[in-house]
């Protein structure tokens, strides 16, 4: 029987490796890299169906995805629909961060960050959630950050809110469009967020774990997140100290192991506390 697997942002780094793993498990008829760059998706996935470790029942395909862009959304989500009629596992791994150096002002990396590692991430989930719903012991798994720890939160009342089994959809949506509203007005601090776009980003997208895994557990769906740590990869200039072959396991532990957990932060292999 195939099982079909989908991962954001897998040309390099930890995405990349996510999908070598899945590729190499033995669990996967498909893995399919969604990647921005096209021609960069189709060598990266030439690498790996030609890697010894891959699985010889296993095909290894890429599919340009850019993640905040709801066309592409659309359009990946019809290719894969045609193509393969569902997806057993989606890993939400594609993600963006502003380097410490970068002039950017702070205020105007807001949007951008939170458009892709946030709603981006949110819109194509919910594009692709009916054929998740068509997969056998089907998964989704969302790479969040250490920098997206509760604790962040200066108000208490905030840290509520996020963290409330009776969350919504449309309530963490208006909470994160209230942090980008404040972070604008320069109010961000004083309003009792914390500071860091990124944090707040993954911080929701944690949030957004734990409600999907509510909503979809009736339909049989492990709904997790992790923390890959801190890897040697482009997005930290490579100061990471652990290889992004051993942080994306912290995805693919939820991705394939017997029985997951559901809604829950995976965090050095093991089920964390948020």
């Amino acid at each position: 029987m195939r099982r079909i697997a989908v991962v954001t942002g897998a040309n390099k780094g930890i995405g990349y490796s996510i999908a070598e793993h899945l590729a190499s498990s033995g669990k996967f008829s498909d893995v399919i890299l969604g990647c921005r760059d096209e021609q960069r998706g189709a060598v990266a996935a030439k690498k790996i169906a030609n890697s010894p470790s891959t699985s010889k029942s296993c095909t290894v395909s890429s599919q340009q995805l850019t993640i905040g862009d709801t066309n592409s959304h659309m359009s990946f989500g019809k290719f894969i629909k045609n193509s393969y009629g569902k997806v057993d596992v989606l890993i939400n791994n594609a993600g963006v961060a502003f380097k410490n150096a970068d002039p950017t002002p702070f205020s105007e990396q807001c949007k951008p960050t939170l458009d892709v590692n946030f709603r981006g991430t949110f819109d194509f989930t919910e594009e692709i959630l009916p054929l998740v719903r068509k997969g056998r012991d089907a998964r989704i798994v969302n790479v969040a950050s250490m920098a997206g720890r509760i604790s962040q939160l200066r108000s208490k009342e905030l840290r509520n809110k996020f963290s409330s089994p009776q969350l919504s959809k449309e309530e963490l949506l208006a909470l994160v469009d209230k942090f980008e509203s404040d972070v604008k007005d320069g109010t961000h601090i004083s309003e009792g967020w914390g500071n860091s776009n990124y944090g707040l980003s993954k911080l929701a997208l944690i949030a957004m774990t734990k409600v999907w895994a509510r909503e979809e557990a009736s339909n049989g769906i492990s709904v997790n997140c992790c923390c890959p740590g801190y890897c040697d990869t482009d997005m930290t200039s490579h100061k990471g100290s652990r290889p992004p072959s051993e942080g994306a396991k912290n995805a693919v532990i939820p991705a394939t192991m017997d029985t997951p957990p559901s809604g829950e932060y995976i965090s050095d292999f093991s089920v964390s506390i948020w």
